[in-house]
């Protein structure tokens, strides 16, 4: 009895499936693995023509022939007056194969697209479903983001490999890759304003054009931070600036400063870890007057040339002082670039909004007026330790 009620139930379901003119594909169509090209960076420009873009997609690195044999990677481009055209006319390769976008690790924008057209793009990365929010995003600086592409294209390596290369060797302490799509859209929505990375192309010696695809035609490399006012692009940082936004915003990476001292010698430290804390000081009317960043930062030393003992103590001390003085410097002009084009990419109000509650009310009324006023002041602490001595743990004290 029970069966044959099952049997009914089932039979019932089919006929009214058969009503609704469903029919068994409506499932994704299948398609052949072998004929999909996963693309995973996609750069944006202007167009020639007015008012479109340009986009240009790239995979890694292929394997073919008998021997697995390493081939360039696929490079696409298209123009489309909106972001959405050009990257749907891509979806069909010029050999019959299927582009995906699913595996995109990185974005890349040029800066004429950063400038004037960063809304369109941003709402199309909001919106399409193949899009992540954990992809990095790049500024290329002095060319186009096509140019970078295929300029660092070659048989055994392609723009993502670069990329994915700098995001690793430039994490600081264990952590990831700070500059992704979701980091830029909440810095935007927080005031217009953003940090993000910039690549700069430089010429690769080991190039020979008689044996073109052998090695990339041109070298990427970080140059520093770019920043972002109004929801588009508003300037570049130097490369100190950078480093010193990056100490502001707790955003530093793995980097390297030289330090002279006195008498010639110089010594060569590496940032290992680096935190920010912004004392604020109100006046007696609740007016927000001074803002102090307290920056400690820990270098590890890498290297000494001179008459410099690493074991002498007042050495050491004058050595650390000499370190303190060039990221404070470093901080303090991120500092002044910030107030001087009235651009708050270090998002000083909503950190003061964070720290002081009770106040949320006058910052939000009265920070564009106050801002330009404001008395900024950078201070760090810096502490050089000596990887190699034995002698001392890791919290830096003295064992013996």
């Amino acid at each position: 009895m029970v069966r044959r009620r099952a049997a009914a139930l089932a039979l019932a379901v089919l006929s009214l499936l058969s009503l609704t003119g469903c029919r068994g594909n409506f499932l994704p169509r299948a398609r052949d693995i072998t004929q999909v090209q996963l693309m995973r960076t996609l750069a944006f420009d202007l167009g020639e023509e007015a008012d479109s873009v340009r986009v240009t997609v790239s995979g890694t690195t292929r394997r073919a022939g008998e021997q697995g044999q390493s081939q360039p990677p696929l490079i696409l481009t298209r123009e489309g007056y909106t972001v959405f055209g050009a990257c749907f006319s891509l979806q069909k390769g010029s050999d019959g194969s299927t582009v995906d976008y699913g595996h995109v690790t990185e974005f890349v924008l040029g800066e004429e697209i950063a400038r004037e057209r960063l809304e369109g793009l941003i709402d199309y990365l909001e919106r399409d479903f193949e899009m992540r929010l954990d992809t990095q995003v790049y500024l290329v600086a002095g060319a186009t983001a096509e140019e970078a592409v295929t300029g660092s294209a070659c048989r055994n390596s392609a723009l993502t490999d670069r990329l994915s290369a700098i995001s690793q060797d430039q994490s600081l302490g264990g952590r990831q890759w700070p500059y992704t799509l979701r980091y830029l859209l909440s810095q935007l929505e927080d005031n217009g304003c953003a940090l993000l990375p910039v690549l700069t192309l430089e010429e690769n010696p080991d190039y020979d054009p008689e044996q073109p695809g052998e090695e990339p035609e041109q070298n990427v490399t970080l140059s520093g931070l770019a920043y972002f006012g109004d929801r588009r692009l508003a300037g570049l940082l130097s490369r100190e600036e950078s480093r010193g936004a990056a100490l502001l915003t707790d955003l530093c990476q793995s980097d390297s400063v030289e330090i002279t001292l006195p008498g010639g010698a110089a010594a060569g430290i590496t940032l290992v870890n680096a935190s920010c804390y912004w004392e604020p000081h109100f006046d007696g009317d609740g007016r927000l007057a001074r803002l102090v960043a307290r920056i400690r930062v820990q270098g590890e030393l890498s290297e000494l040339r001179g008459a410099v003992d690493p074991f002498d103590a007042g050495q050491m001390d004058e050595l650390e002082r000499l370190f303190s003085a060039e990221l404070e410097r470093q901080a303090q002009a991120a500092l002044d670039r910030s107030q001087s084009t009235g651009v708050d990419f270090l998002h000083l109000r909503r950190e003061m909004v964070f720290q002081c509650p009770l106040h949320t009310g006058e910052l939000s009324e009265h920070w564009e007026e106050w801002f330009p006023a404001l008395e900024l002041e950078a201070v760090v602490e810096g502490r050089i330790v000596r990887s190699y001595d034995v002698n001392r743990t890791a919290e830096g004290e003295d064992t013996l």
